[in-house]
């Protein structure tokens, strides 16, 4: 599996990262935890442990694409 790893909200480097279609991109900055497609790439955000409501972190089995969210206290 090809996975790309971006944190920040620099659009032109999402767009770049998105056409080069890796099977998972994931990213962080926002806070906001997500599971979506975009352009056809599985967009993940697993959380954050500060500034979030709750504290999530997220187990990626790449070969399956099973995704677990953990809370953490």
């Amino acid at each position: 599996r090809r996975i790309a790893f971006l944190h920040g909200d620099n659009g032109r480097l999402r767009s770049r990262i998105l056409a080069d279609r890796p099977d998972f991109l994931l990213h962080g900055h926002t806070h906001d935890r997500c599971d979506e497609m975009e352009q056809g790439v599985r967009v993940i955000n697993p959380g954050a442990l500060c500034r979030a409501d709750p504290y999530t972190v997220a187990l990626l089995e790449p070969a399956t694409g099973a995704l677990r969210w953990i809370e953490v206290r």
